[in-house]
């Protein structure tokens, strides 16, 4: 089985092929490795964009934050005003247990909790304590949480910048092996190409169902004999995740853009329950999928130099799940 490369590192070229046996399979290996690569780009960008969405909600909610601890301080100082008048009376009465607590306390919600359980205050006078000493715990909620919301926006930006970072070294790898699988693929005889892209049967009496992925199938069929293109999603040109996204996006669905990605979608279902519609995946870790066409047939952006077209699933290497949405 294949291996997919490490990120931003990306295989030395192979020597010279000697042959056309050994240009073919030195083309195959870097044509998994650019494809592998490239949906790591892809997955790169869903990476980036959800740390950008985390960031963005962090950020918005920093500013909401500080006008409820700004309301809080504010509410608790207009408070206060009658706890100082409760305090006062304590004093001028000569209640000198009440006067010590406020001499001993070290902050107002100290003070206020052995306030509140002195028992010489009137109903009233215990009731203006209760409610002091709730704003005050209510401040230094708002207060925890205001402070929160900075530390989360600061840590939501900065895991955004590092994602968007790694987009530029992924792409950079792929763009290595795309290079050099297509100096390979050039070397290649017209007739050694055609063989590489021999086209299998169509599907044979199927009927399509009515679910969003048979929906989305009927869209792709539309798309054959389009060019393959590495990053591609369309209109005239894809990759093989490039295809499912841009299908599934006409039946309102916005699916993730790497295969990997799109492998989390829907839900489960067996190699012997396949329906037309659901999405097949390849090798391992996930770097090529397909719409099952029915019929033993796989619709899909094959790979490079080739186009969008059936492939007999039995032909096809390294299956690995399919999913059903």
């Amino acid at each position: 089985m294949l291996t997919t490369p490490a990120y931003g590192d990306p295989p030395a070229p192979a020597p010279p092929p000697g042959n056309a046996s050994d240009a073919a399979k030195q083309l195959e290996v870097a044509q998994h490795d650019a494809e592998a690569l490239t949906e790591q780009w892809h997955a790169a960008q869903d990476e980036m964009q959800a740390r950008q969405d985390d960031a963005d909600r962090a950020r918005a909610a920093v500013v909401p934050a500080r006008l409820a601890a700004a309301r809080a301080r504010d509410a608790e100082e207009a408070f206060r005003v009658q706890v100082d008048r409760v305090a006062t009376e304590a004093m001028e009465g000569g209640r000198l247990d009440e006067l010590n607590a406020l001499v001993l306390s070290d902050s107002p919600s100290d003070f206020l909790d052995q306030m509140t359980t002195l028992e010489s205050f009137t109903a009233d006078q215990k009731a203006v304590l209760d409610k002091a000493q709730a704003l005050v715990a209510a401040t230094k909620r708002a207060q925890d949480e205001s402070a929160n919301a900075v530390v989360v926006a600061q840590q939501a930006t900065a895991q955004a910048r590092a994602a968007f970072q790694q987009i530029d070294v992924r792409k950079k790898a792929a763009d290595v092996r795309i290079d050099q699988a297509q100096t390979l693929l050039e070397r290649l005889s017209p007739s050694e190409r055609a063989r590489r892209i021999a086209r299998d049967g169509v599907p044979m009496g199927v009927t399509l169902g009515n679910g969003k992925g048979a929906q989305a199938l009927k869209i792709a069929m539309s798309r054959m004999d389009m060019p393959y293109v590495w990053g591609a999603t369309g209109p005239k040109t894809f990759d093989c995740s490039g295809l499912v996204y841009w299908a599934f996006k006409r039946v309102g669905i916005t699916m993730p853009r790497s295969s990997s990605a799109q492998a989390q979608v829907g839900r489960p279902v067996s190699r012997a329950n396949l329906q037309p519609g659901d999405l097949i995946f390849f090798y391992h870790p996930v770097s090529h999928v397909g719409f099952y066409a029915g019929d033993g047939k796989v619709l899909n952006a094959v790979q490079t130099g080739d186009v969008v077209r059936y492939t007999d699933l039995s032909r096809m290497k390294s299956y690995a799940s399919a999913r059903r949405l």
